[in-house]
This record gives structure tokens, sequence and C-alpha cells, in this order.
């Protein structure tokens, strides 16, 4: 095993590996995104500095160009992928910015906002896309496309996920995960017939997007906090 990849003065909170594998970005408490060569195991460039708190959430473009970040400072900011230099954004929300994800064609972003909504952002003209989308009572704490972009998947605070169509701006379902327990991590399989999504119950559901029933279920046995 190599060494690990040091130079966050904070935690970190977020990593993501580009689509080809060749880089991974973090994002830390310490207010800043690093973007790190695998092979060389160091960072291409200085720290990227612009937030004004923790960033929480980090994510590649599909096709490896840039990186989105989300903050506790309530923005949305966006990197080269490769020289980790500003190129778009902040995008301005109303709360903390806990997750954010690109669209499967780079055009769009959603977050997850601590204020119990979802903002979806146009990257060409960051400008939100509508009005918030509500469905939760408690915080968005994780967030995903599926590949078609035609729905996003979403975990609450308290234990549920939603998934929500972008065309009709309706909710499709709402899911139980286990009520007390945040769903810290939903995704979109490829096909976007199956959603996954982790929890701090330490349990792990794959559900049918299209009949929106458990098909798989896995327990870590670790059932708290």
């Amino acid at each position: 095993m190599g060494k690990p990849l040091e130079g966050h003065k904070g935690f970190v909170r977020s990593v993501a590996l580009s689509p080809d594998g060749k880089r991974i970005v973090s994002g830390s408490s310490d207010q800043t995104v690093r973007i790190w060569d695998v092979a060389t195991r160091k960072a291409v460039e200085e720290p990227s500095q612009g937030h004004e708190d923790s960033v929480s959430s980090v994510a590649f473009s599909p096709d490896g160009k840039y990186v989105v970040s989300g903050s506790i400072d309530r923005t949305v900011r966006i990197w080269d992928g490769k020289t980790g230099k500003p190129v778009g954004g902040p995008f301005r929300a109303h709360s903390w910015v806990l997750s954010v994800e690109f669209s499967s064609d780079g055009r769009r972003i959603v977050s997850g906002l601590r204020d119990t909504t979802v903002r979806v952002w146009d990257v060409e003209t960051r400008k939100p896309v509508g009005y918030p989308i509500q469905g939760h009572s408690d915080r968005v704490v994780s967030v995903a496309f599926s590949s078609d972009a035609k729905r996003i998947a979403w975990g609450s605070w308290f234990g549920w996920v939603r998934i929500w169509d972008v065309e009709t701006c309706k909710s499709v379902a709402k899911l139980p995960q286990r009520r007390g327990f945040e769903v810290s991590s939903v995704k979109f399989s490829p096909d976007g017939k199956r959603v996954v999504s982790g929890s701090w119950d330490g349990t792990i559901r794959i559900w049918d997007a299209e009949i929106m029933e458990v098909v798989a279920s896995y327990d870590a046995g670790i059932g708290s906090r």
C-alpha cells in the first residue's frame, strides 16, 4: 500500500475519484479543495481557496474537466479539474450546502441543503433552475442524479430517501430507511433502475427505482451513531 495523501489542515469531509482514475479531489474543514495525482500521490497545485467555511462535498464532472464543491458557507463553486483554479461560482444558496453532484451531461448541478431543500443549478448560466425542491422535513445530506438526469434521489437526516421527477417537478417516492438515522449516501445505478442508500443505522439498501421496493439489504451491525 502507498502512503496516505497528506496536506489538509483539517478533517477531510469528502473525496471523489476522476472518471479516468488519475486524480482525486478532496474537500476539507480547512475550507480548501485539493486535487491529487494518483500516480505520484502529490497535490497537483496549491489548495483551491475561496470557500469561507468547511467544504462538505466534492464531485468531478462526468468528463473530469471540472470539480464542484459545496460548503457550509452556503455556496457552490466550480473548479478546473486538473489545476484546481476557480472557473465558476459562487452559486449562493440559502443554507449550508451538504451535498453536490453533476448531472451525467455536466450541464446541471444538484445540491442538498440544511434548510430541507434541494436546488438544481445551471452550470452555464450559474443560476438556479426553477424553485427549491421541497419534500423533507429535515436537512438533505445526500443527493444524486439518475444517469438520464430525469430523476434526483436524496437522503435526509432523519432516515428517508426521496426520488424526484425533474420534468414533472413531483415526488415519485418516499422510501423509509430507518427513522432517526441519517441517510448519509444515495446513488443511482448506471442504468437508473436501482437506487442504493447507506444509513447511520449500519444498513445498506438497494431499491427498485420503478416499483419503489427494497430488493436487497445489508446490515453492518453498527446500529447506533
